[in-house]
């Protein structure tokens, strides 16, 4: 009789998890990343030129999180609770999930501030995971405005301080390696004034590749790049996407 209610306890939980594991859908990496995990914009930088030369999350926390080994994936998780404390850059900047209009010349700041925002003197910040079936190397295709830093798996991959032109025009496309499994790649662009716009996207060939935040706003829910003491984490295999 126990093994019985147990049974039954097992496939009433299956049936309930089952639509929820179905229904999650990543974004590709063929169309324009419009989610992101992103932190709230730096503010007052001084300008792109000046502002570049500042790993602005590394002051914000005493050197706890970093721009480049952000990438790697350690250090992720505390995105989810930690704050980037700049008193004269706009206070204590808070990580959540980011939607951009891609095609809005001033997405940096509608993003994050609200429409008909234009903000100058920002920095951007944006994280994505890139789930690979099976590693390979491809193109990246960054439009930005202005000056843009991607770093990939903890190496710096893109560093362009010209703007593309228009919010979807690509000028530096380029050629990055992505691991078998998740990727981590975290988007810096900085903005003096004018348009302020970031985007991105991969090939044509590369609609297999699964990134998150998804479609619905999951993060940490779907990735395994977080703290391993965090029981709650689940991992990429344990939800299947529908695309």
């Amino acid at each position: 009789m126990k093994l019985r209610s147990i049974a039954l306890l097992a496939l009433i939980l299956a049936v309930a998890i089952a639509p929820v594991a179905s229904a999650q859908k990543y974004q590709k990496g063929d169309d324009w990343i419009s989610k992101w995990w992103g932190l709230d914009l730096v503010k007052d930088t001084g300008g792109f030129a000046v502002s570049a030369k500042t790993d602005w999350l590394s002051e914000g926390t005493g050197g706890i999180l970093k721009q480049d080994a952000l990438s790697t994936g350690s250090n992720l998780h505390l995105t989810k609770t930690s704050t980037v404390n700049l008193p004269k850059n706009g206070g204590n900047l808070e990580w959540q999930i980011v939607t951009l209009v891609v095609e809005d010349d001033k997405n940096m700041s509608t993003s994050l501030e609200g429409e008909g925002k234009d903000l100058s003197n920002i920095e951007w910040h944006g994280i994505i995971v890139i789930k690979d079936p099976k590693g390979r190397t491809t193109t990246m295709n960054p439009a930005h405005d202005d000056y843009a830093h991607i770093w990939l798996n903890g190496k710096k991959v893109y560093d362009n301080e010209k703007w593309t032109g228009a919010a979807t025009k690509v000028t530096h496309p380029t050629k990055v390696t992505l691991n078998k499994g998740e990727n981590v790649l975290v988007y810096r662009c900085g903005e003096s004034g004018g348009a302020d716009y970031v985007n991105l996207k991969f090939s044509p060939t590369d609609g297999d590749l699964q990134i998150a935040p998804t479609t619905d706003g999951k993060f940490f829910e779907v990735i395994t790049a977080v703290d391993p003491k965090d029981k709650t984490a689940v991992t990429w295999a344990n939800i299947k996407a529908s695309r």
